[in-house]
């Protein structure tokens, strides 16, 4: 395992189970004692952590999932590096796609997407509420996608995902700052669903619109080391 100017990782007991190996290696990530650009291999950490390869591989899984590792064939996986740049390309886009397709498929919405939303709701909920960042970031892109299917427009959906797939190592950030914080991230769900369920196609492109410009401003900070406790922007 290296790094750059980083002494040796963190000791940890042993005989631990896959998600205590997740959450550990979370917190070693989102709290800096593993910084953007260490690798890592799954024998040197399941030495690290006492246990099997199964449990750190599983780990590396939703870690990868969860957007806070890359990993590479035969080399490994490393903590992806973050840079100011690419946070406001990746949310200009956000910006400029998420709201047309809650637009959209608000517009075209009937009662099975509402009761999908708000059944991936509880989800993000409970898994929020265990600190399971990967299982809430997923949660919360399948309440979107159960909408924005909904507009029918199939190349809009692929180009989300696509984007998502450069947004997540962000958005992770600032969930896991927002549960280590105590801070909500997620108030914007709740109106969205009720717009969705009223067909109040605006109110829907506005919530998104807020939420991802306000989810930009909190990144930057935390990437910039300015956030400061308290804050309940959205993600």
């Amino acid at each position: 395992m290296t790094s750059s100017g980083r002494s040796a990782s963190p000791k940890v007991s042993s005989n631990l189970l896959a998600d205590q190996v997740f959450n550990q290696l979370r917190a070693w990530i989102t709290h800096g004692d593993w910084a953007p650009g260490v690798t890592m291999r799954i024998r040197e950490v399941a030495s690290l952590v006492g246990t099997s390869d199964m449990p750190v591989r599983e780990a590396f899984r939703r870690l990868e999932q969860a957007g806070l590792i890359v990993v590479e064939p035969y080399r490994g996986a490393r903590v992806p590096l973050l840079s100011i740049d690419e946070l406001e390309h990746v949310y200009d886009v956000r910006v400029i796609l998420e709201p047309q397709a809650a637009l959209r498929g608000t517009r075209h919405a009937g009662a099975d997407v509402v009761e999908a939303m708000s059944r991936h709701w509880s989800a993000v909920r409970a898994a929020s509420d265990r600190g399971d960042i990967a299982e809430a970031v997923l949660e919360d892109e399948m309440l979107l996608t159960a909408l924005y299917e909904a507009s029918g427009n199939d190349i809009l959906m692929r180009l989300i995902d696509g984007v998502w797939d450069s947004c997540r190592p962000y958005k992770s950030l600032w969930v896991s700052n927002a549960i280590d914080q105590g801070i909500e991230a997620w108030n914007h769900i709740e109106p969205l669903i009720a717009a969705v369920a009223d067909h109040d196609e605006q109110t829907a492109f506005n919530v998104l619109d807020r939420t991802y410009q306000d989810a930009r401003d909190v990144i930057r900070q935390l990437l910039t080391g300015h956030i400061t406790g308290g804050d309940d922007t959205r993600s």
